[in-house]
């Protein structure tokens, strides 16, 4: 299914190429001569490196003036983080380091924001893709979960890192993040969230933990203890709450995420160099390396096969409730 245009930027789907003006009509042999000599062209511009991918279940939008790339999540199926939206975004991940290793100097980047989100009302993100993790689990398909968390954990190295590049990663949470879908915000250096939403890691109900990086992103906003604390209660905050623990770095009204984060990217357009110098000391601090993360997934992946008959049950009761959610948000 082709991508839809977004409203957020440029409308990367309208993109428009000419011929050089000379002599000579389309397809004369006075015009062939002329292509076969023309020089390599400059590299792509960005709207246009994007406007040619399609993108199933991601929303992508480039605005030029805040050198800001937006990626919002237009699941179909569920509001968790299916193959298909894991492939969509290490797409988008893969031009962005082209786009900006294109660029003559670091100044020249043409993407400095990263920001992410979801347009699935209500919802953020849910989490891992239940439906999956219990054909694995009943199948004793540990290459099939390995594949799995190990694309989710690469996609939030990505959003931690900046994309080997001086990025600032933003996500505005309009929606409740749970379970992979609050890993997945955490991973990011600016959380910007409603009040009202709901966030975090049920995962304990059904005997699991989140194993994607929960624990290495949550050390580094809230501290170790707070963040076993954390994992082990299985509770849900509000955004509120978490505002006041360290998770949310931006607390907003109903709303006005979207325009919160255009807010923050203009007042830090000057500041750049020294809000990524600042989040580079903190990741310093607390080192995080996609090996280390690989590691714990692989420790989630021989836990997460070992879990009883109860515990699948109960999982299988989290995604029929999920699945009950998203038909009754549909309808």
């Amino acid at each position: 299914m082709a991508r839809q245009a977004g409203e957020l930027g440029t409308d990367l789907g309208t993109a428009q190429t000419s011929l050089p003006d000379g002599g000579g009509s389309p397809g004369s042999s006075q015009d062939s001569a002329r292509i076969h000599t023309l020089k390599p062209t400059a590299p792509l511009p960005v709207s246009l490196r994007f406007a040619a991918q399609t993108f199933e279940e991601t929303q992508v939008d480039y605005d030029p003036l805040l050198r800001a790339l937006w990626c919002r999540m237009r699941l179909k199926r569920s509001p968790s983080f299916t193959p298909q939206l894991l492939q969509d975004l290490h797409a988008v991940h893969n031009l962005i380091n082209e786009a900006n290793a294109a660029a003559p100097e670091p100044a020249a980047q043409p993407i400095r924001f990263y920001v992410g989100g979801s347009v699935y009302p209500g919802t953020f993100n849910a989490g891992g893709d239940l439906p999956l993790f219990l054909d694995a689990i009943r199948h004793r398909d540990r290459t099939l979960l390995r594949e799995y968390a190990y694309s989710c954990v690469e996609a939030m190295y990505n959003n931690a890192c900046g994309f080997k590049a001086p990025v600032i990663s933003l996500v505005c949470l309009e929606g409740d993040a749970l379970g992979g879908g609050l890993e997945c915000a955490l991973s990011f250096d600016v959380i910007i969230a409603e009040k009202g939403v709901k966030l975090g890691l049920p995962e304990i109900m059904f005997g699991s933990f989140p194993g994607m990086g929960a624990f290495n992103f949550l050390a580094r906003r809230i501290g170790p203890r707070l963040a076993e604390r954390m994992m082990l209660s299985g509770r849900i905050y509000r955004a509120e709450e978490g505002y006041e623990m360290g998770l949310v770095d931006i607390l907003v009204d109903k709303g006005t995420a979207i325009e919160a984060a255009r807010t923050f990217m203009k007042e830090n357009q000057r500041k750049h160099a020294a809000r990524y110098a600042i989040s580079s000391i903190n990741k310093k601090m607390f080192p995080m390396s996609l090996s280390d993360l690989k590691d714990i997934t692989d420790l989630w992946i021989e836990h997460t096969l070992s879990l009883d008959a109860i515990d699948l049950r109960r999982m299988e009761y989290l995604a029929n409730a999920q699945n009950a959610r998203r038909q009754s948000e549909a309808s």
